[in-house]
């Protein structure tokens, strides 16, 4: 099974201040093959955040036409219902071939907690692994 690297709603919003190609870096951590991925929850919540502020409306509108170069996967189950939690589910159901990109620190511990690599913005510069891969 290939790997999945699953972006959370946090990433292609603050790719917009960031120094670096979000697909050169996690070609660097991850050389293995791989496809980047963006749930329908996070998409939900993408548009629900629109709604909150003219700059976040834009920023949102930016996210949403940056995540059109990768694949969005239907996933929204009704009996979970915050987005964090579907996002550790994903991950935990297609563990070990799944990586969470994130810069949520709550989210990050809770996937760790599950034994699921994490991915993080350092500095705005690049990005860091956190957990193993397989190989």
């Amino acid at each position: 099974m290939e790997l999945q690297i699953v972006l959370d709603t946090n990433i292609p919003i603050l790719i917009m201040d960031s120094k670096f190609n979000l697909q050169s870096e996690l070609e660097r951590l991850v050389p293995q093959k791989h496809t980047i991925i963006f749930l329908s929850c996070c998409i939900d919540e993408l548009n629900r955040l629109s709604k909150r502020t003219p700059k976040l409306a834009r920023q949102t509108a930016f996210a949403l036409k940056f995540l059109e170069r990768f694949q969005i996967i239907e996933y929204s189950p009704k009996n979970i219902r915050f987005v964090d939690d579907r996002i550790i589910q994903y991950a935990i159901e297609n563990k070990p071939f799944c990586i969470v990109v994130t810069n949520d620190r709550e989210l990050r511990y809770k996937l760790r907690k599950n034994e699921i690599p994490v991915i993080f913005i350092r500095t705005k510069s690049h990005l860091e692994l956190f957990g193993s891969i397989l190989g």
